[in-house]
């Protein structure tokens, strides 16, 4: 029995009824949370300390009494051996208590005095964690990711500051952390950074780079990001520079570690072709950086971050394989889908994964069409195995009820983009484009749900989209 089914909230006495809405990407909402990071890492032990301080905007149309907040260190898969602690907590210049839930991942902060709707409160907390040392470990932790992780001369931090919690129709979204899939789930927002490391590694961060001051044997570097959903940084002492191009607008830097020269010009050429069909496809993306960043990944080929996408060092040693052209233009495509679009990596995690996974085939079929059709063909088998011998599960089955990684690959990633292919040749190019275009920009910097999807393909083509994807018998 898995024990990563959604968390309920009224053993908790918060109900919740929150309106998701779409707005243009021209004229996105006001995000409900801006967050301020101070952060000091020692980059030696792996071990890091700061200060966050969130500022939160009611845009829920209840009273609040407590904001949850989420440790992601402290879960014993995809972050083993990592950890987390809130040392002190205020709401304005109030102390306030703090409680643990969720085995540990889940930190409420109660509020000294109600936030009803369109209030604001400021939560300060000072933190500290450490990542996991797989310097220290050998064979790896089962389970980890390598995304909080030391390694040689590599140090990995993702979702490794209190990280708001999404509060969606059922109140807050506060998932125990699978082993499979994706635990990272947040809101866009804005993010103000400073983080003081030694002066002999190099960050490659979230954002933009603000500024650089030296202090002692250190720097303290500031970044700015506007409608992030998390804030990540790659450190590296091994001396490696970017290789860098452009594409519609977006500047994008290759950081391989030296002596992968060929895979990283590789990267650039597929970054930039990628880029460039996805956005005449599906709309401009609105940051104004990606960093492509080979990092020292297990059990996964790449993460997507904002801005940020972390290409595993197993599989850019194999530049001119078939995998390489469909790993980068995946991962690109999840600045689209997960950073520019957000969706629940639990209960629809097919919603960005089976999307991506098709549209880095729509980038494979570009220029070796012989091999994108082998790969639906690859698709239909996986899915197929995985449904007979799992005849509950389909490829939009929440996270939770998926019993191992194989059987989530086969139905959410193969499945599903067997289903937006399934889409496209019934409603043709024309339908299909127009409403993943409309989708995008009906949802941008927004939490998406299936059924903002389904509305995009009905509009575009004028009927009813029953199917794979959208069975009549699924609610909204």
């Amino acid at each position: 029995m898995r024990t990563c089914r959604r968390t309920h909230l009224g053993i908790l006495g918060v109900v919740a009824a929150a309106l998701l809405l779409a707005v243009a990407w021209s004229a996105p909402a006001p995000a409900a949370a801006r967050y301020t990071l101070s952060v000091d890492v020692d980059y030696a032990s792996a071990t890091y300390e700061g200060i966050a301080s969130v500022s939160y905007t009611n845009d829920t149309p209840e009273a609040l009494s407590e904001l949850f907040f989420r440790l992601y260190p402290n879960a014993a898969t995809l972050y083993a051996g990592s950890s987390a602690e809130v040392l002190s907590a205020r709401v304005g210049d109030v102390p306030t208590d703090t409680a643990l839930f969720v085995d540990d991942t889940v930190l409420m902060v109660a509020l000294p005095e109600t936030l009803l709707p369109a209030q604001t409160a400021t939560v300060t907390l000072t933190f500290r964690g450490r990542a996991s040392l797989r310097l220290e470990q050998n064979p790896p932790l089962t389970g980890e990711y390598g995304i909080l992780t030391r390694t040689p001369h590599t140090l990995v931090l993702t979702s490794f500051y209190p990280l708001l919690a999404p509060y969606l129709e059922e109140g807050w979204a506060l998932d125990p952390v699978c082993g499979i899939g994706d635990a990272l789930f947040s809101e866009a927002s804005p993010y103000d950074v400073t983080i003081r490391i030694d002066r002999r590694v190099t960050p490659i961060a979230t954002g933009f780079l603000v500024d650089a001051t030296p202090d002692g044997d250190a720097v303290v570097y500031r970044y700015a990001a506007d409608q992030a959903r998390d804030f990540s940084v790659v450190l590296t002492d091994d001396g490696r520079v970017p290789l860098r191009a452009a594409q519609d607008g977006v500047a994008l830097r290759i950081w391989f570690q030296p002596g992968h020269d060929v895979a990283a010009a590789r990267a650039v050429e597929r970054a930039v072709a990628a880029v460039r069909l996805y956005t005449s496809l599906i709309g401009p993306l609105p940051y104004d950086e990606v960093d492509l960043v080979e990092a020292p990944l297990q059990h996964v080929g790449g993460v997507e971050l904002t801005g940020l996408v972390l290409l595993s060092d197993t599989y850019t040693a194999a530049p001119y394989d078939v995998f390489f052209d469909i790993l980068v233009s995946h991962e690109l495509a999840h600045e689209w889908f997960y950073a520019a679009v957000g969706n629940d990596p639990v209960e629809s995690p097919w919603l960005d994964e089976g999307l991506v996974t098709y549209l880095s085939n729509v980038f494979l079929a570009a220029s070796s069409p012989d091999i994108a059709a082998a790969e639906r063909d690859r698709w239909a088998r996986a899915a197929s195995q995985a449904a007979g011998t799992h005849p509950e599960l389909s490829p939009i089955s929440p996270l939770y009820g998926f019993p191992d990684s194989a059987t989530y690959s086969a139905l959410a990633y193969s499945g599903a983009a067997a289903g937006f292919h399934a889409l496209r040749t019934e409603f043709g190019d024309a339908a299909f484009f127009t409403a993943l275009s409309e989708y995008y920009r009906a949802t941008l910097f927004t939490i998406a749900a299936p059924l903002d999807l389904r509305r995009a393909f009905e509009a575009a083509c004028g009927c009813d989209v029953d199917g794979i994807l959208f069975p009549r018998s699924t609610s909204p």
